[in-house]
């Protein structure tokens, strides 16, 4: 059962009700319940998110916790299981929940060939904060630095140097090094290795890798430089992180 995220002050209210009605009739006969986005408030009104772990848009989460005092609403995370029931955080979001989703049905494989035909080439654990690596430093219209930040995500495993990074934004390294700090908040490498870590974390809660093939397929080579690069921005050590976040 899926109830898409186009629930708003904009529906009238005998429509809402309707569709309230309907779900509190079904619902627990459903295999799984999905929410995308903001159709987590429609299963708020429905009663059925009480005493259960669940998400919205980070917009909607005081309204989502005004509308289901008893619910355990998390905020940062793109997407949150609890029993039958999946609540995402956003719309492209849903296509995260979904290939989760079928990642329980069908494993890990065949939603990987799944999410290469949909041309993503990152899948997305549901761990991630709403705004986290991924997202941080795009808030702005430099078509240059964007399509740097685009590279990168596509291809961690990269040696990016600055002399790299320079050519692929086609500037000087240093107007590269000043330009993107100013746009982004951080300095180019600190950029790369904050990705390089989110991947990192999102493949240890996805598998049972041991930390060194994490590293090489996150490119930051061996174990030890991953352990280096946590240090800087995580409290908790890699095993304690893991252990949990471990699906």
């Amino acid at each position: 059962m899926l109830v898409p995220g186009q629930y708003d002050d904009g529906i009238q209210a005998a429509l809402q009700n309707v569709c309230k009605d309907w779900l509190q009739q079904h619902a627990a006969s459903a295999e799984t319940v999905m929410a995308v986005c903001s159709g987590s408030l429609l299963l708020a009104q429905a009663g059925l998110l009480d005493h259960r772990r669940c998400t919205t848009h980070h917009g909607l989460l005081d309204v989502l916790r005004n509308t289901a005092p008893r619910a355990h609403v998390q905020a940062d995370c793109i997407f949150v299981e609890d029993g039958p029931y999946l609540t995402s955080a956003g719309i492209s979001t849903g296509i995260d929940t979904v290939l989760h989703w079928l990642t329980r049905r069908q494993g890990h494989r065949h939603t990987l060939a799944v999410a290469r035909e949909m041309v993503l080439y990152l899948r997305r654990s549901g761990h991630e904060p709403q705004l986290g690596a991924w997202l941080t430093g795009r808030n702005h219209v430099d078509a240059r630095i964007h399509r740097l930040q685009d590279a990168i995500s596509a291809n961690l495993k990269k040696r990016w140097s600055l002399a790299t990074m320079a050519a692929e934004a086609a500037m000087s390294e240093r107007h590269l090094r000043r330009h993107f700090s100013a746009l982004t908040g951080m300095a180019p490498g600190e950029y790369v290795t904050r990705l390089r870590l989110q991947f990192a974390q999102q493949l240890m809660s996805e598998t049972r890798w041991g930390l060194a093939r994490i590293a090489e397929e996150v490119g930051l080579g061996e174990d030890r430089q991953l352990r280096r690069a946590w240090k800087r921005f995580e409290e908790s050590s890699p095993r304690v992180w893991r252990q949990s976040h471990l699906g």
